[in-house]
């Protein structure tokens, strides 16, 4: 039987299949990462996933993660399409992890130790996305993960973990209840941590808690449209309402929304039989350990916090005219992928934040105060363009007047002559070295030098 968790895949494989140039190489990356043939089509690299065992599939994707943004054409950054096929991915060889230990442990549907019903589950877990994702295997519901790229932190987005407290006036629990699901569905599932909850819960009550059958249709069209249905996570011992065993069940059964107990909330739920076999399957130390690696080498390093570019410290910031572009993205791609997208200072990355008046001045600011390393580009192009060879090569020209040419790391593509340049001036060739030697000479060189006060 196929899974949401499989079918989901499928859908994105699918969706990657139909563009083509990204599919064939993304499907011989997998290939030379399995060590495996070139799978031909989406149902092809599913079987391939479901074939291999699960912590090979997780080691390959993991692997596989920080490459995939070399994939699209030596463009900075992962595609979304790439980076939800490696989630899916990821998410499925987990969900096969979780089955195969509920197997050997008696433990989840059917199992002896502990709760086997979908409608209470009792998973021994603390954090809050290994619970998720092991529920999500226990009912087949699915999941949703958000990234927080500055806190490196990953939650389950389609777990709900509270309802609205009485006092907003809904009549009893179950109003409560399906009050906090309609405002839900009126809420597009990657912006839930972003809404007011209260403001939500304060207009369904304005309105009117809509009949059973509206909001029954509600959930399955939001379910269909985000891979994945709403579950109730509960981690606090405190009473709750959907501790009335009835009303949890209605909810688990009628309208497809299951309550799971995780962390403080199991409590003493748990038989002692029941603890030991949730200790011997080590189910959250397991998919932790590569989950949040995964999301991590997706997203690249951390960020760093910043009030605006003009702010920003650069390890290293390029200087190319734009015949030179199919060249040096592949060069900023590596950087990227090794240094962090904010310690790089590439023009096309940035474009949001320079397209301001006075953006000379914020270049020159950028290359002479703002970086470690500049590394120019030069050719027959360079010197002649307004912004590379009249405001940017200016900056360049300074730092050799002040004796801080250990700041300068010159690239050639031809031995045209640039002003202020002679033959005692080495620099590195572009006609010899590829793209990648290109990126590990830089990096080389920013291992000598230690980032500047």
């Amino acid at each position: 039987m196929t899974t949401r968790l499989q079918q989901s895949l499928r859908d994105r494989l699918g969706e990657l299949h139909e563009q083509e140039e990204l599919w064939s190489a993304f499907a011989k990356a997998w290939a030379v990462e399995c060590e495996t043939g070139v799978p031909a089509d989406a149902a092809a690299l599913l079987e391939d996933c479901l074939g291999q065992g699960a912590f090979d599939v997780l080691g390959n994707i993991l692997g596989l993660a920080p490459k995939l943004g070399k994939l699209a054409g030596g463009r900075a950054g992962t595609p979304e399409a790439l980076q939800q096929v490696a989630i899916g991915i990821c998410l499925v060889a987990c969900e096969r992890r979780v089955q195969e230990k509920f197997a050997a442990e008696g433990i989840g549907p059917g199992g002896e130790a502990g709760a086997g019903a979908a409608d209470e589950m009792l998973i021994a877990a603390s954090e809050q996305l290994a619970a998720a994702v092991i529920a999500a295997a226990w009912c087949e519901n699915g999941v949703r993960i958000r990234f927080d790229e500055q806190t490196r932190t990953a939650e389950a987005i389609n777990v709900l973990h509270d309802v609205p407290p009485l006092e907003l006036d809904f009549q009893g629990a179950r109003e409560c209840v399906k009050a906090e699901l309609q405002a839900i569905v009126k809420t597009p599932l990657d912006d839930l941590g972003k809404v007011d909850r209260r403001t939500l819960l304060q207009d369904v009550k304005a309105r009117g808690v809509v009949s059973d059958d509206a909001l029954l249709s509600q959930l399955t069209r939001y379910a269909r449209k985000n891979d994945s249905r709403l579950m109730f996570g509960l981690n606090a011992a405190s009473a709750h309402p959907l501790d009335e065993e009835a009303l949890r069940k209605e909810f688990a059964t009628y309208f497809g929304v299951p309550t799971f107990r995780y962390g403080e909330a199991i409590g003493d739920r748990l038989d002692e039989p029941g603890r030991q076999a949730w200790k011997r399957a080590n189910l959250q130390a397991d998919l932790m350990d590569y989950l949040l690696p995964l999301f991590e080498r997706l997203s690249g390093p951390k960020a760093q916090a910043r009030s605006g570019l003009q702010d920003m410290r650069f390890r290293v910031a390029l200087s190319l005219a734009g015949e030179q572009r199919e060249y040096v993205d592949e060069v900023a791609s590596d950087l990227v992928e090794e240094l962090g997208r904010d310690a790089v200072f590439y023009y096309p990355n940035f474009e949001a934040q320079l397209a301001r008046p006075n953006a000379d001045l914020l270049l020159q600011k950028i290359y002479h105060e703002q970086a470690d390393l500049v590394v120019v580009f030069l050719g027959r192009d360079y010197q002649a363009k307004e912004w590379c060879g009249g405001v940017e090569w200016r900056v360049v020209r300074e730092l050799i007047k002040k004796r801080q040419d250990d700041r300068i790391m010159p690239f050639r593509f031809d031995d045209e002559p640039v002003d202020g340049l002679f033959s005692i001036d080495l620099a590195a060739d572009c006609r010899k070295h590829p793209p990648a030697k290109a990126a590990a000479l830089i990096i080389a060189r920013l291992e000598e030098m230690p980032p500047r006060a």
